[in-house]
C-alpha cells in the first residue's frame, strides 16, 4: 500500500498547505488555458467529438525555460508546447493522444447538379419562336460555376440577362437558365435536340480543429513512484489548438437538352422510303406540307391522294395533333376503276335488247349489265366484277339476233382482242372492256 501513502501524501495536503512549487505549477496551467482560449477563437457551430489516436512528436527545443516540440496528427504537422518543465527532452516518436475535434467547412460540399428540365419546349405559332423551361444550376458551395456557351441558333437566358449564340457564360449557383430560338425547325442534331453542355467546377475547404489535445508519452515506471499525481516517468503534455484546412475541388460535365424540332416523314402507297420529309418545331400543330402532297401524288389517278394517316394501313386519320417527337405519316393514292363496252362488242348503250325474242319482252340496257365504277387504292390487285347475265336478243327489223358474252372476263385492250382477265393491278385510272357477240341470223351465232 506504499503507493497509496504516496498518493495521499501528494493529494492529501490541504489547500492551505500548498507549497510554492505547486502554486507555480497552477499559475503555468492558468497561463496555458488563457493562451488556449485566445488561440481557439469563437466556438464552432459544428459539433465536437472526443477522438483518440496516435500522434508523432518530433524534435524539441527550449525557449525561455519552456520545452517546445513539433507534433503531427493525422498526417498534418503543427507546433505545440509542453506544460511540464523538462518534459520535452524524452519526447520523440509515436504517442497516444486524445482531443476534442470539430469539423466544419465554410466552403461547403463540392456536389454539382442541375434542377429542373428544359422540356417541354413551348412554341408560339404567331411569332415562330420556341422557349424552353428553366433549369437551375446547383452546388454545395457558393464558390462554384458552370461554364457554358450559348448554342448555335439560340439565345441563352441567365436570370434576367440574355446572351446571343456563341457567347461564353459562367453560371453561378442558384441562377435560372433557359433557351429561346427564332427558327426552331433548323436547330439541333438529327433528332432536333439542342444540348447545353458545360464544365462545372466547385472549390471547398474542410476545416478540422483539434482542441484540448493531451499527449501521454510512455515512460519507465517502477510501479510505485508518483510525481504530481502521475506515475513517475509519465508527463502529461497539452497541445493545441491545431487547425487543419483541407482544400477540395470537383469538376464535372453537366448537360441539359431540349427538343426544338422534330422530323415528319411522309410515306405513300406502302413504299419503303419516304416520298418527303420535313423538320417542324416541336410542340407545333401538325399541318400536312403541300410539298408532301405533290411528291406523293401518282399520275393519272382520280381522285388521287386522299389524306394522311397515322398508320400504314391508312385507317387512323392524322387530324391536327401536337408534334412532340419525330413521326411518320402515311398516305395512299386512289384511282378509279371503270367498266365499258368494247367498240367491237355487239352490245352497246344504244342497243335495244330484250330478255327473250318477243316484242313485248322486258328491255335490258347495257348500263344495267355493266358494274359501277369504283375507287381503288393505288397498287391494289383489284378483282373484277363477275356478271351472270344470260343471252339477250335484239331485233334488227328483219329478224332476231342473239347477244352473248363468250367469257366471264374483261379485257384491257379496247379492241377486246387480248385475253380476258379476272383481276388487275391498279396503278392509274383504268377502264376494262366488256365484249358481246351478235349472231348473223336467227339461230346462228357469230363468235
Amino acid at each position: 500500500m506504499r503507493h497509496s501513502k504516496d498518493m495521499h501524501a501528494v493529494l492529501g495536503k490541504g489547500s492551505g498547505m500548498l507549497c510554492a512549487e505547486r502554486w507555480a505549477r497552477l499559475a503555468v496551467i492558468a497561463l496555458f488555458c488563457a493562451v488556449f482560449l485566445l488561440c481557439a477563437g469563437p466556438a464552432s457551430s459544428a459539433a465536437a467529438e472526443r477522438v483518440a489516436g496516435r500522434a508523432f512528436v518530433g524534435g524539441s527545443w527550449m525557449v525561455g525555460g519552456q520545452s517546445y516540440f513539433s507534433v503531427t496528427i493525422l498526417g498534418h504537422s503543427t507546433v505545440g508546447w509542453c506544460m511540464n518543465r523538462g518534459a520535452a527532452e524524452p519526447l520523440q516518436g509515436w504517442y497516444a493522444f486524445s482531443a476534442d475535434r470539430t469539423i466544419s467547412g465554410p466552403g461547403g460540399s463540392t456536389d454539382l447538379w442541375l434542377e429542373g428540365s428544359f422540356e417541354p419546349v413551348a412554341y408560339d405559332a404567331q411569332s415562330g419562336m420556341s422557349y424552353t423551361q428553366d433549369i437551375v444550376f446547383m452546388a454545395g458551395t457558393e464558390n462554384a460555376r458552370w461554364d457554358v456557351t450559348a448554342p448555335a441558333g439560340c439565345t441563352l437566358h441567365v436570370n434576367d440577362r440574355s446572351y446571343p449564340a456563341g457567347t461564353a457564360v459562367s453560371v453561378a449557383p442558384g441562377q435560372r437558365v433557359s433557351l429561346s430560338a427564332l427558327d426552331p425547325a433548323s436547330l439541333g442534331n438529327a433528332e432536333g435536340v439542342v444540348s447545353l453542355a458545360g464544365s462545372a467546377h466547385a472549390d471547398a475547404t474542410t476545416v478540422e480543429t483539434y482542441r484540448n489535445i493531451v499527449i501521454t508519452p510512455p515512460g519507465a515506471w517502477d510501479g510505485v513512484s508518483y510525481a504530481y499525481g502521475l506515475p513517475a516517468g509519465y508527463q502529461r503534455v497539452g497541445v493545441g489548438p491545431i487547425t487543419i484546412e483541407r482544400p477540395r475541388s470537383a469538376t464535372v460535365v453537366l448537360d441539359a437538352a431540349a427538343r426544338f424540332s422534330a422530323t415528319v416523314r411522309y410515306f405513300v402507297d406502302g413504299e419503303r422510303e419516304p416520298c418527303f420529309s420535313e423538320r417542324v418545331p416541336a410542340q407545333s400543330t401538325f399541318q400536312p406540307a403541300p410539298a408532301a402532297a405533290l411528291a406523293a401524288r401518282k399520275p393519272n389517278c382520280t381522285p388521287g391522294l386522299d389524306a394522311w394517316y397515322l398508320d400504314r394501313p391508312c385507317r387512323n386519320l392524322a387530324d391536327a395533333f401536337v408534334v412532340s417527337e419525330s413521326i411518320d405519316v402515311y398516305g395512299q393514292n386512289l384511282a378509279t376503276l371503270s367498266y365499258a363496252p368494247s367498240p367491237a362488242s355487239g352490245f352497246q348503250h344504244e342497243t335495244i335488247a330484250r330478255k327473250d325474242p318477243r316484242p313485248d319482252a322486258d328491255l335490258v340496257s347495257l348500263s344495267s349489265t355493266l358494274p359501277s365504277s369504283r375507287i381503288v387504292a393505288w397498287g391494289t390487285q383489284a378483282a373484277l366484277a363477275r356478271t351472270s347475265t344470260g343471252p339477250l336478243y335484239e331485233h334488227d327489223g328483219d329478224r332476231w339476233r342473239t347477244l352473248r358474252r363468250p367469257d366471264d372476263g374483261w379485257h384491257l385492250a379496247e379492241s377486246a382482242l387480248d385475253d380476258a382477265i379476272g383481276s388487275v393491278r391498279i396503278e392509274q385510272d383504268l377502264t376494262v372492256y366488256d365484249y358481246w357477240t351478235k349472231s348473223t341470223f336467227d339461230g346462228v351465232l357469230d363468235w
